[in-house]
């Protein structure tokens, strides 16, 4: 009587690790997309006459609508179960890769790439629910380690095969490619991973949810065409202030708001989001910078370039791999800020231009690993099941926004800058990310 439960507690623990394959592919899937556009941009504007701007917005726009609609199908996984989201995002994606591998104008490229995000917004909401739902504590701890390092395998894979396949066969294999793994782990997730909902029955609120997404738009654009053409972005950015402030009114309001905004008076919880952002930023940033600094200024080839990223992806995924470990020595909250020094000196020597640029990328990536591991798990442990959509979604559009911003403003930067814009952009990256690791600890000074 008594090995009976531990038997099937074990099993089901098996089951539920298990469970993680289809879950990591899909995160998997997410990093490609990202990662592989930037080694292959200077053959997609090549084929399709892209500008600068508009070769910006086809890596940016993925990112961005992540972002906008990571709320949304958060809710809708909450309502209908997260498993249900995972394997509509996993569907879209297929669909979408086969029809942006045959697109033959830049614009529809621009919106395929832009319904991707969305695609993957599903995805990614169901996969971070799932994580923080099902898994408590260590376990919890280490599930995320995995996904940080799944995240940097992509990552570390994507510039690779960019370059390899915009010299090779072409560009639009990367989107093709994906189809058949897209495919695999729909099948997989229906099969191994467990469904979950919140309790509680979800409301939708239909000005909240278009305000939340009007907001985040309309924000990433401002920055995004803040230098380029400033009086769109200004208008952008009042329309982004009026939205967000609405949006906050009236979840306050509310008595049950797509977001809950008390989640932000949580000790810890609020730093943890302001690191998420500026650590993404700044490495998805990176990788844009480096492969077109290479490119462009040194004449290496898009493979070439892809090779020379890999110690930053590998960094990534090892630090996901390491974080939990390192705990036994030292706090979250020292872990998290010497991760974000470490983003900081690798940025600085960046911008020295060495010839060998492993080492400043793997300080990046290891950084970036470290730290959003960290970050991503705080959010949970002082959270409840029930929440666990609200606070994957949170956690979520922190990463997707962090990495559209950091690409729309440290991009925008290098583009307008012709001389000596790779230098200011990634010296502009390292003074943000210090004083993302300095400003929560300047906060508990002064209390």
């Amino acid at each position: 009587m008594t090995n009976t439960p531990t038997l099937d507690g074990t099993r089901s623990s098996l089951r539920l690790w298990f469970a993680m394959v289809p879950l990591l592919l899909g995160v998997l899937i997410g990093a490609l997309a990202i990662s592989s556009v930037s080694t292959a941009l200077p053959a997609i504007r090549g084929e399709l006459d892209l500008t600068d701007t508009e070769g910006l917005w086809l890596v940016d726009v993925y990112a961005l609508s992540l972002a906008a609609t990571l709320i949304v199908a958060a809710r809708i996984g909450d309502a209908f179960g997260r498993k249900t989201i995972i394997l509509i995002g996993l569907a879209g994606f297929a669909v979408l890769n086969v029809i942006g591998g045959l697109a033959g104008s830049g614009l529809l490229l621009i919106v395929v790439r832009a319904l991707l995000g969305v695609a993957e917004a599903f995805v990614i909401a169901g996969v971070v629910a799932t994580i923080g739902a099902k898994f408590q504590a260590r376990e919890r701890v280490l599930a995320y380690g995995l996904w940080t390092a799944t995240f940097g395998t992509g990552s570390a894979l994507g510039p690779v095969l960019g370059g390899v396949l915009a010299e090779g066969p072409g560009w639009r294999w990367l989107l093709l490619g994906s189809v058949p793994l897209a495919v695999v782990a729909a099948a997989l997730a229906l099969w191994l991973v467990p469904d979950s909902r919140s309790s509680q029955r979800p409301s939708w609120d239909l000005p909240s949810i278009l305000s939340s997404i009007v907001a985040l738009g309309a924000l990433v654009f401002a920055l995004h065409e803040a230098l380029a053409a400033p009086m769109s972005a200004v208008v952008a950015a009042v329309i982004a202030i009026l939205s967000l402030v609405f949006f906050v009114r009236r979840q306050r309001r509310l008595r049950d708001p797509l977001i809950d905004m008390r989640l932000f008076r949580v000790p810890g919880f609020s730093p943890a989001i302001i690191r998420i952002i500026v650590s993404s930023g700044v490495s998805s940033a990176s990788v844009l910078l480096v492969s077109l600094h290479l490119q462009d200024s040194r004449g290496q080839s898009a493979s070439e370039a892809g090779i020379a990223l890999l110690p930053q992806a590998v960094a990534i995924a090892i630090g996901g791999v390491v974080a939990p470990v390192a705990l036994r020595w030292l706090s979250a909250n020292a872990l998290t800020v010497l991760a974000l020094m470490l983003q900081a000196v690798g940025l600085v020597w960046l911008a020295l231009d060495p010839a060998i640029v492993a080492i400043p990328l793997v300080l990046v990536g290891l950084g970036f690993g470290v730290g959003a591991t960290l970050a991503a798990t705080a959010l949970f442990e002082v959270t409840t099941e029930d929440q666990a959509g609200q606070v994957g979604a949170i956690q979520e559009v922190g990463f997707a926004l962090g990495g559209g911003l950091g690409i729309a403003v440290f991009g925008t930067i290098a583009a307008v800058l012709v001389t000596g814009g790779f230098v200011a952009a990634v010296l502009v990256a390292a003074v943000v990310v210090t004083a993302a690791a300095l400003v929560p600890l300047a906060r508990r000074g002064v209390r």
